[in-house]
C-alpha cells in the first residue's frame, strides 16, 4: 500500500458508496433470513430454491454475508482514515470479521457461518497481500 493519503473528498465518497452497499446487502440478508422462517418458507422464494437445490440457498446466503463483510470492512477502514487520518489496523478488520461471522451463524446456521468465515478469510488474505 502506498503511503499517500487520499483527499478527504475521495474518502467521503468512497465511505458513502461502501456504506450504501453494506446497507443494501444487509437488507438482502435480512430478507433471506425472514424468508427462511419455518412459518413462511413454503411460500417464499427461499422455499422454492430449497425445493430445487438446497445448496443454492446456502451459497446465496453465504455470498450475501461475504458481501456485507467486504463492504463493511472497507467502510470501517475508510471511516477511520477520514476521522483520524490514520489507516485502520488489523484489529478493526478482525472485529468486523467476528461480528459478521456471528451474524451469519445466528441468522442462517453453522453451514452458512462456516462458509462465510472461509470466504471472508480469503478477503482478509487479499488485504494482507495489498500491504506487501
Amino acid at each position: 500500500m502506498s503511503d499517500e493519503t487520499p483527499e478527504r473528498g475521495e474518502v467521503i465518497r468512497s465511505t458513502v458508496i461502501t456504506l450504501v452497499f453494506t446497507v443494501v446487502f444487509l437488507i438482502l440478508g435480512l430478507t433471506f433470513w425472514v424468508w427462511s422462517s419455518p412459518d413462511i418458507i413454503d411460500t417464499s422464494p427461499i422455499g422454492l430454491l430449497n425445493d430445487m437445490n438446497p445448496f443454492v440457498t446456502i451459497v446465496l446466503e453465504s455470498l450475501t454475508m461475504v458481501a456485507i463483510f467486504i463492504f463493511l470492512s472497507v467502510t470501517v477502514i475508510n471511516l477511520k482514515l477520514f476521522l483520524s487520518g490514520v489507516r485502520a489496523g488489523w484489529s478493526e478488520v478482525v472485529m468486523v470479521f467476528i461480528v459478521v461471522i456471528a451474524m451469519a451463524w445466528v441468522m442462517f446456521g453453522s453451514a452458512v457461518g462456516s462458509t462465510t468465515a472461509i470466504l471472508s478469510l480469503g478477503f482478509v488474505v487479499y488485504l494482507y497481500w495489498l500491504q506487501q
